[in-house]
């Protein structure tokens, strides 16, 4: 299973955290040293505030590591790694869909024995899937937070299993919230609306596990991880991206009581599109250097009965400039099935605007 690039608005390259890929670890004798958090002078007792906020992260992280997994997935390529949480206590697993993405075999190793796993369904549209364990007895389950109350600076622990070492968990805050996160710069992409983005770190194997807060209730499922590319995309510390458990939950129940997404819940346009870059333009001798090239009108959607066309170029919807495709997926984002938007477009050379009522994205589009 392939790591997959990625690009934020912010124009940070985002790694699929995904799957790892282990092929050894190093072992061998190691001492292991139990110490006191000190604050202020070497030697001084931890203070009350400190030994308090050591206790709440040392009880969530007790509480949680039960119903976090490590799911191992058997593809056409190899084995690869990820994480996942249990939700129900008959088996059902809450997971990414690329985590699952390609493979033909599923193992889950919880705290109490190894399960053969099988795929209830996915939502690769949110990058959520649901896998299935029966166990014979009840399950520990992580309960889910009200992520719609999260706040920029929250403590939230990352536990999951980065890089196949095991259950690890990382302590960070919840740096910014309501980010929209596009997976590639140019050519369709899948955008995740809203993510939580975090300063704990997340790695590879991360994926799928859980972002809690210091009650050990999930407030997200960690997906992205960012990459420098100015450094020869190298990780970027400290920026990482989870899905709001509040759609998670949303999407997890859809598919434990249905077998599939049935509403998704986000606005659809049905175009497939392609970033116009200057290199382009003048390669295809476009009429604009930049915005959405259309490469597709998908029958019976929206845009086909607003009159857009294969070839248009969409550079503005409503206010909003489109430069290149994210910027329409992004602006989608914020609206919800029902809206009418505004379409700008430059056809063959000319200026058209159609309007058009945005409808519900199906399941898997």
């Amino acid at each position: 299973m392939q790591t997959k690039m990625a690009m934020s608005v912010a124009a940070l390259a985002l790694l699929l955290t995904g799957c790892s890929t282990v092929t050894s670890t190093t072992a061998g004798n190691s001492t292991k040293t139990d110490h006191t958090t000190s604050i202020g002078s070497v030697g001084a007792p931890a203070s009350s505030s400190a030994a308090t906020l050591e206790d709440s992260v040392v009880s969530a992280i007790q509480k949680v590591q039960p119903a976090v997994v490590e799911v191992t997935v058997t593809t056409a390529n190899g084995t690869a790694l990820g994480s996942g949480s249990i939700i129900t206590s008959d088996g059902y697993i809450l997971t990414n869909d690329h985590v699952v993405q390609g493979g033909t075999s599923f193992q889950v190793t919880t705290s109490g024995g190894n399960y053969t796993a099988s795929v209830k369904g996915t939502d690769p549209a949110d990058d959520l899937a649901i896998l299935k364990i029966n166990a014979n007895k009840a399950l520990p389950t992580i309960a889910f937070a009200d992520s719609s109350k999260a706040l920029v600076g929250q403590f939230v622990i990352a536990v999951g299993n980065p890089l196949g070492v095991g259950q690890s968990a990382s302590f960070g805050i919840i740096s910014a919230l309501n980010r929209n996160v596009s997976e590639a710069p140019n050519g369709p992409a899948n955008i995740i609306p809203n993510a939580i983005q975090t300063s704990a770190p997340i790695n590879p194997g991360n994926s799928g596990g859980a972002l809690i807060d210091l009650s050990g209730n999930l407030v997200g499922i960690p997906t992205l991880g960012a990459l420098d590319p100015e450094y020869g995309n190298t990780p970027a510390s400290g920026i990482g991206f989870a899905i709001p458990s509040n759609h998670a939950q949303t999407i997890a129940n859809q598919i434990i009581n249905s077998g599939k997404v049935t509403n998704t819940g986000r606005a659809y346009l049905g175009v497939d599109t392609v970033s116009i870059t200057p290199q382009i333009s003048q390669s295809y001798n476009l009429s604009l250097d930049h915005g959405a090239y259309i490469q597709q009108v998908i029958a019976n959607t929206p845009a086909q009965a607003a009159g857009l066309k294969q070839g248009d170029i969409i550079y503005k919807v409503d206010g909003t400039n489109v430069n290149a495709t994210a910027d329409l997926g992004n602006y989608l984002t914020t609206k919800v099935p029902g809206d009418q938007v505004t379409i700008y477009v430059n056809r063959n050379g000319n200026n058209v605007q159609v309007k058009a009522t945005l409808a519900t994205l199906p399941a898997g589009a």
